[in-house]
């Protein structure tokens, strides 16, 4: 397992007194590359090599809070192969107990990722077992490999709100496409709650289609009834080039290559108390 500790720095916050989302999902992000950079090399070292990592899926808990300005916090994570073309992920983000004290990591987040390894060359995934055997020599331990499930809302539920996302020259990675936490930014500015009266509980993620510079991505996103206390959305991501018409023939065609959503989302809020 690696173990990475941080601060939440200034610029990382946003106005809840807490660390951005996005600014979190970097984090996780940065710190797996820093745990397999020995086995694989770095980011730039596998590119490279003509290899590349791709998001599939995200599930992300909020098992207390996020962490907030000035805390110290440890990030863990660990993975392993998953059956045929993917690979699992999972972090652990802990609070630190303050200068001198002795109790124990307070559990602030945890999440879980799978991911395929793609040829550039070839632009298909590869079997990461055969290409990066290295990565694999180690720190491999079992992990459950179901991931939460993002229900199509019923034909007949009420579009909540949709809006429009430009893509920006800013919100691409080395791969020239949209680095996975922007699409959660999206989801999280597309549902219509007050983000200074509900806080992030969980949010589940599947990612489809990539989307480059220049794209225009519309997000529907629809909520989900009886969830108990909680608040829960269905974010879907479309190119704003599909019509509402393409997208329900593309439903009846069983969403036939380029109608396909470009992601889903489903992201639990729950009412934060007043202080």
């Amino acid at each position: 397992m690696y173990v990475r500790r941080l601060t939440v720095m200034p610029s990382e916050v946003a106005c809840t007194g807490e660390i951005k989302i996005r600014s979190l999902l970097d984090c996780l992000q940065d710190t797996a590359a820093l745990a397999v950079e020995d086995l694989e090399g770095t980011p730039g070292d596998l590119m490279e090599r003509g290899y590349a990592w791709v998001l599939l899926r995200y599930d992300l808990d909020v098992v207390k809070r996020l962490p907030a300005m000035d805390e110290s916090f440890e990030v863990r994570t660990r993975h392993m192969p998953g059956d045929g073309f993917y690979t699992l992920r999972v972090f652990e983000v802990d609070g630190l107990p303050g200068s001198g004290q002795d109790s124990p990591l307070t559990p602030l987040v945890r999440a879980k990722t799978s991911w395929l390894l793609i040829d550039l060359a070839a632009g298909r995934p590869v079997r990461a077992t055969r290409h990066l055997p290295e990565m694999f020599a180690s720190d491999v331990v079992p992990i459950d490999s179901d991931f939460r499930e993002i229900p199509r809302p019923p034909e007949d539920s009420p579009l909540v709100k949709e809006t429009f996302f430009p893509v920006r020259f800013h919100d691409l990675d080395p791969n020239i496409h949209v680095n996975n936490a922007v699409y959660f930014e999206w989801a999280y500015e597309a549902t219509p709650l007050d983000p200074m009266a509900y806080g992030i509980h969980s949010i589940s993620a599947e990612f489809r289609v990539s989307v480059k510079w220049g794209d225009v991505v519309r997000v529907e996103a629809r909520e989900l009834a009886g969830t108990g206390p909680l608040r829960e959305f269905v974010c879907t991501m479309w190119s704003a080039a599909a019509s509402g018409e393409e997208q329900e023939a593309a439903k009846k065609r069983g969403e036939k290559r380029g109608e396909k959503p470009l992601a889903r989302f489903r992201c639990a809020w729950e009412a934060l108390q007043s202080t």
